[in-house]
């Protein structure tokens, strides 16, 4: 019943909108207070957490890409280009799209922006940039990119938290206040050809900012890989070689989280295996981190007793799974097997020594990405078998 009325909600919110949804003379404020109503509708009929099946999760989806392509559109307008989240980059709209920050975790970089109107002075331009300063490093991240004031907070903590260096002798309120005046004021050019200002901050993330948000998430790291009988230096490599520890990434291809879980695909299979019944999780719940790792090591095991079983050589599974969470079983077993059945390669990959192994799989895999990822990680444990290590 729940499920019939989202999906009839999701219909009814289609028809009404759809052709003011695409209405160029909408800005994204004036088009988000338009569908606000039949948005609160389909939030009322929806599980937060979980989509219970493909009809609940595609609808969703589908709503969610009308919204994201207006902002977009919007966006283009006004600022003449658009950021979006990616694997290493946490985006965020704020103030119906005027103000927007973007943090590299991989480059250890953030950048805040503020477009300015014909009302703005260099000095409120300045106390906004303070203001979004504060913003970014007590922010707990949100599902979305776009700027919704009712989007909840997605982790227990901020996600900068010890890794904006703030002297000890200041508060946060000096030290925005302290950064913001190395704000430069740049001009953009708008997609109509018109020209507007820009007040610009670049900050630089602490320096061993990577190693911060690893020991921030080894605790849930631990945690699953005990659970699972895994080497947490698989997991960390993994994560870094996903996302940088970004607990906010998405991809293109929808992915989200720290290790990059695809919410139909593989977040399907674990919810399966974890609950014994058939629902996808949402964007909020796997960017929960302590989910999103469990969720993630689950999948690895899954990979390695389920779909890769019967390896008899410990590193020669690591390879194969590595390889398999990048690109799938059945690719991996292209590379040895003219079939993506496992089973039967089973035989060849058993005959072959670790090392053998290794090199075979960078000369045979169907992609280079892929490849590319087994060295990544390979190369990446070594790092985090030596912190771990000494910590010990």
């Amino acid at each position: 019943m729940k499920t019939s009325l989202f999906f009839g909600l999701v219909i009814l919110f289609f028809s009404s909108t759809h052709i003011t949804a695409q209405d160029a003379s909408l800005t994204w404020e004036e088009y988000r207070q338009q569908r606000q109503q039949q948005l609160d509708q389909i939030q009322a009929a929806q599980d937060s957490a979980l989509h219970q099946n493909i009809a609940d999760y595609e609808a969703f989806v589908f709503q969610h890409e009308m919204e994201f392509n207006s902002f977009r559109d919007d966006m283009l307008r006004q600022w003449g280009d658009f950021k979006e989240r990616t694997k290493t980059n946490w985006i965020e709209y704020q103030n119906g799209g005027k103000v927007r920050w973007d943090v590299d975790f991989e480059d250890g970089e953030g950048t805040i922006e503020v477009l300015a109107d014909e009302n703005d002075t260099e000095d409120s331009l300045l106390i906004t940039i303070e203001n979004t300063v504060l913003d970014l490093i007590s922010s707990k991240g949100t599902e979305s990119e776009l700027p919704d004031e009712t989007e909840k907070e997605v982790m227990q903590e901020p996600v900068l938290a010890g890794q904006v260096d703030i002297p000890e002798d200041m508060d946060s309120l000096q030290y925005a206040k302290e950064v913001a005046e190395q704000t430069e004021i740049k001009e953009v050019e708008a997609e109509d050809g018109t020209i507007r200002k820009v007040a610009v901050l670049n900050l630089q993330l602490v320096p061993d900012h990577l190693r911060t948000r690893a020991e921030k998430f080894r605790k849930e790291v631990e945690t699953y890989s005990d659970k699972y009988e895994i080497d947490p230096t698989l997991v960390l490599a993994i994560i870094h070689t996903e996302s940088f520890f970004n607990p906010m990434a998405k991809s293109h291809a929808n992915a989200l989280g720290l290790m990059q879980i695809v919410p139909r695909t593989a977040g399907r299979d674990v919810y399966r295996v974890l609950n014994g019944e058939d629902a996808i999780p949402s964007a909020e719940y796997l960017f929960n981190p302590d989910q999103n790792v469990h969720f993630g090591s689950t999948y690895i095991d899954i990979l390695m007793n389920r779909y890769m079983r019967g390896i008899e050589d410990r590193t020669v599974h690591e390879y194969l799974v590595i390889c398999a969470y990048n690109t799938g079983a059945g690719n991996v077993a292209r590379a040895y097997i003219n079939s993506t059945n496992f089973n039967n390669a089973r035989d060849t990959i058993n005959g072959m020594s670790a090392q053998e192994n290794y090199d075979y799989l960078l000369a045979n895999l169907p992609w280079d990405e892929t490849k590319n990822y087994l060295k990544k990680v390979t190369e990446r444990r070594a790092q985090y078998k030596e912190w771990m290590s000494t910590d010990d």
